[in-house]
């Protein structure tokens, strides 16, 4: 399949900064001659786009990726990034963008052999295009639709759609696409023996090509040389191909280099002639030489077919023994890309389930979120209308949050309630008020609410967490501060200041604020000390259980760095309370 890349916006859409524009600008035109440098200006991009909120700028950026990625070889990062640029471009209503986002999974699909998939995404795509008041790019889509159906073995149905194709791209003047088109039909029309009407649009194609689109001319020329063969007009074949080579040669002069594609395809198509019509020696030529470049090139593609083609042609020269090699050779290809596809085409669902699968944990995440906050709120609903919220119901409240927080893991759910206790034992122990200590033994419990907030892979990863896994743990922090400090009662601002403090530093190196001493609010340096003990006491799925003589050393080897030092000494009088025996230790 032959396909157009899409590169600019509608006037009509929302389009992006200038500066976000000007970055994607130059990495589309270094896309083929400097892919480094066109990914560098597309992540550029992508930066200064979300530090100016500028979504639709992020959504072209994430497009132009997932470009780069498909064309450097690597499906699966191209899928990834064309399903988050679609995400994106559909939030903020870049139907263009969005199109073209999926248009990519449609083609990366049809690479892989998901038809099926390939053909759903690619029609999804047109529908939103054609919702849209920009056409321009719409027998692009088509054409992809058109290939999809030929690969299924629907010809009749290919070539009505690639009729549509040309039918909705002649009046915007896209002749290379034209040209494209023309292509894709006369190679089907060949394919079915259909030759006079192949030969009519072959030539048709290469007359519109040679002026609106020279790349593709060569490959056009090689497929009108073999419907002439079809004819059985061996001069109109010859003159095809020997116009073939001269361009090849004039791009060579000029500079411009031809594609190893397009030299190969000329070579295979005049050796497939060349078999077709008895001559064997210069099939085997030609067919050699290709060998050579594709092998050079790692064209595997065409190396199967040149093998294939070979063996053929050894085969009729009474050279068994080289037909026998080429053929085991082919042979052996086939299965290496027969298992290449078939792994290409798991990891593509793959990816496309897990993209799937994050987007549905997220927006479970999000709604849990605005339930929480609607638990906690002053202006959640009242139970009558003169009903008003009193202290029971906030501790109704604190409670199924509470309850909430202990059953995301089953292996910490009394974590909270030991954390409360100690808490408020160290309050007791640097002379807090009772009522001032039992309020903190309750508040102390929802320290971690906010990791309702994190996915169950981040939340019990057996293995340690990526950077972006860490950062995305660091946010419970801020998401507990969030969902608590809704309800102004004071125990629910108490438990606010603690699940925002409660990771933060006595030297500053803490987060999520990174403030330090006496700036840390004292709920969070007493909470700090009595979570950090007691999740080393405790088994996680990525830890084991540490001896409390053992944990009780490591925060007192933090006092005046991670700890406030009068909480710490605070820790040692009520561990040592606790735990006569380890007087002498911690001592």
């Amino acid at each position: 399949m032959r396909s157009v890349d899409s590169n600019a916006v509608a006037a009509t859409e929302p389009t992006a900064s200038p500066a976000v524009q000007d970055l994607l600008r130059r990495a589309a035109e270094a896309q083929e001659a400097d892919p480094a440098a066109a990914r560098q200006h597309a992540l550029q991009a992508r930066v200064v786009a979300r530090a100016d909120g500028d979504k639709v700028g992020e959504a072209e950026s994430l497009y132009r990726l997932a470009s780069l990625a498909h064309f450097g070889g690597d499906p699966e990062d191209a899928f990834g990034l064309a399903m988050e640029a679609s995400e994106v471009a559909a939030a903020c209503g870049a139907s263009m963008v969005d199109a073209w986002a999926v248009h990519l999974l449609g083609i990366i699909h049809y690479q892989a052999s998901n038809f099926s998939e390939a053909l759903e995404h690619c029609l999804k795509a047109l529908d939103i295009y054609q919702a849209t008041i920009d056409g321009v790019d719409a027998g692009n889509i088509l054409n992809t639709i058109a290939a999809v159906y030929h690969s299924m073995g629907d010809n009749d149905r290919a070539i009505v759609t690639y009729e549509q194709a040309l039918a909705v791209s002649e009046p915007f003047g896209r002749q290379e696409m034209v040209a494209l088109i023309l292509g894709n039909i006369a190679r089907i029309r060949s394919s079915r023996s259909e030759y006079l009407p192949a030969v009519s649009m072959g030539r048709r194609a290469v007359e519109i090509a040679r002026e609106h689109s020279p790349s593709i001319v060569t490959n056009l020329l090689a497929d009108l040389a073999e419907a002439y063969m079809g004819l059985a007009d061996h001069q109109k074949a010859a003159e095809c191909f020997a116009e073939a080579r001269r361009v090849l040669a004039q791009l060579s002069e000029d500079g411009a280099g031809p594609s190893y594609s397009a030299q190969l395809g000329v070579m295979v198509a005049e050796g497939r002639v060349a078999l077709r019509r008895g001559a064997l020696d210069d099939a085997i030529a030609v067919l050699q030489a290709a060998l050579d470049m594709s092998e050079r090139t790692e064209s595997k593609e065409y190396e199967l077919e040149i093998n294939d083609l070979l063996a053929t042609a050894f085969k009729r020269s009474g050279r068994f023994e080289e037909a026998l090699e080429r053929r085991e050779t082919h042979d052996d290809q086939y299965r290496q890309m027969f298992t290449h596809a078939a792994d290409l085409r798991l990891r593509t669902l793959q990816v496309a389930h897990e993209t799937a699968a994050a987007r549905q944990e997220a927006e479970i995440f999000r709604l849990r979120t605005q339930e929480l906050e609607v638990m906690v709120s002053d202006d959640r609903p009242a139970m009558s209308e003169n009903a008003t919220v009193t202290a029971s119901q906030h501790l109704e409240a604190f409670e199924q949050l509470a309850i909430l927080t202990e059953f995301r893991d089953s292996e910490t759910g009394e974590h909270t309630h030991r954390v409360g206790d100690l808490a408020a034992e160290l309050a007791h122990a640097l002379g807090k008020s009772p009522e001032w200590c039992e309020q903190l033994r309750l508040a102390a419990r929802l320290h971690d609410i906010g990791k309702v907030a994190v996915p169950d892979s981040v939340l019990r990863k057996t293995g340690p967490l990526t950077v972006e896994e860490y950062e995305m743990m660091k946010l419970h922090t801020s998401m507990g501060h969030r969902i608590l400090s809704g309800n102004s009662a004071p125990m629910f601002q108490m438990a606010a200041e603690i699940a925002q403090s409660h990771h933060e530093w006595w030297d500053g190196s803490g987060y999520p604020l990174g403030i330090s001493h006496s700036a840390i609010a004292l709920t969070g340096r007493i909470v700090g000390i009595a979570d950090v003990y007691d999740a080393l006491c405790s088994r996680r799925p990525y830890k084991r259980a540490w001896a409390k003589e053992e944990a009780a050393r490591f925060v007192v080897s933090g006092r005046g760095g991670q700890f406030d030092p009068d909480v710490v000494d605070a820790f040692v009088a009520v561990l040592t309370a606790r735990h006569p025996e380890l007087g002498g230790q911690l001592g």
